[in-house]
């Protein structure tokens, strides 16, 4: 076991956050609301990508050979590359325009 020095009686470790008021029951709640949406907006996201993710591998369990899956494995990854070049130049065009 590593030892640490300790400071005199008093001082606070370093590694605590300063203390800078009281928590309040409107602070706990609005931080308890954040945490809820955050948590709400990830599982929707990960819903939809999981969702999209099980389409394509039943895409690719219905090709007949090995050589079949992986081509349209690629074909898969050519698709979403360039609906994200589209998506990127979208997001170009209208910063841009401003």
């Amino acid at each position: 076991m590593r030892e640490t020095k300790q400071g005199p009686v008093g001082t606070p470790s370093p590694a605590t956050q300063p203390r800078t008021g009281r928590t309040t029951a409107a602070s706990v709640a609005a931080s308890t609301d954040n945490a809820a949406a955050l948590r709400a907006k990830w599982q929707g996201e990960n819903a939809r990508r999981t969702q999209a993710y099980l389409a394509i591998r039943e895409h690719l369990q219905e090709q007949p050979t090995p050589q079949a899956v992986r081509t349209v494995a690629r074909l898969w990854c050519r698709d979403i590359t360039h609906l994200a070049d589209d998506v990127v130049e979208a997001m170009n065009s209208t910063e841009t325009s401003e």
